[in-house]
């Protein structure tokens, strides 16, 4: 039971934040911009896990866990940046355009946005089966995954959605060196994606049937932690920024 209520969870989370953040009054103009941003995130989503799939099956990743994790590792640098290119071509080619003035807030609201697309798109894959009936089927390998998609992964997907929509804003204030600006945009959060990522996948690919609850439990904190410092992070640069224009109106 607690199972299903996870993956439940891990299912409505992302649409009951984008529904929030679609009505909070920091939400930019115009009305729709969120509810497209995450709209057009999932489609770009999708072909991210395409890409993803593909260069998993070129890599010839086995069936078995610890040997796709070790496979994983590997690619992990390539696969962290298409998930985040499948932000990135939405933030920057749509939602946050230079010729549409946008605030910092507003640039974080819409990363948030788009994050949580992302993450929804990837719960969805990640939880719902085809049945031999050729129904849906919820289903998941371990007890907590999730539950761990609720806490963990998809708060990092929003979060760094948050931090890239910030640094493209940031990016159209540099007369000069802007293209290297927007390279920071997409890059430094498929960093810290790797980082999130690493302690776990690692720890699998390492230990394998070895791997005992101790170190699994220092993997997820340590991914934990870097979850807690980008949160806090993300919600310093949104305190600190000048309140937007287009949330003003909606007060």
């Amino acid at each position: 039971m607690l199972v299903d209520i996870g993956i439940v969870l891990a299912i409505l989370a992302p649409v009951i934040a984008i529904v929030a953040l679609h009505g909070s009054r920091y939400r930019p103009d115009p009305r729709w911009s969120v509810a497209l941003t995450a709209f057009l995130c999932v489609l770009t989503a999708f072909l991210a896990a395409l890409a993803s799939a593909a260069l998993m099956v070129f890599a010839q990743a086995a069936d078995d866990v610890i040997a796709r994790a070790g496979t994983t590792w590997r690619l992990l640098p390539a696969l962290a940046l298409f998930e985040e290119l499948s932000r990135f071509v939405v933030l920057a080619g749509y939602a946050l355009r230079r010729r549409v003035p946008r605030t910092s807030r507003d640039g974080i609201v819409l990363g948030l946005a788009a994050g949580l697309a992302f993450a929804l798109l990837e719960n969805v894959m990640t939880f719902v089966r085809i049945g031999a009936d050729g129904g849906l089927v919820l289903g998941s390998d371990s007890s907590a995954s999730g539950w761990l998609r609720v806490a963990m992964a998809t708060p990092v997907h929003a979060l760094l959605g948050g931090l890239m929509g910030f640094l493209l804003v940031r990016a159209q204030g540099f007369a000069a060196g802007r293209f290297w600006r927007l390279g920071e945009a997409l890059l430094l959060p498929a960093a810290v994606h790797v980082v999130y990522d690493a302690p776990v996948i690692l720890a699998v690919a390492f230990w394998g049937e070895a791997l005992t609850l101790e170190i699994a439990g220092l993997a997820i904190t340590l991914s934990a932690g870097v979850d807690l410092t980008l949160a806090w992070y993300v919600w310093r640069l949104f305190s600190r920024a000048p309140d937007a224009a287009s949330g003003a109106r909606h007060r």
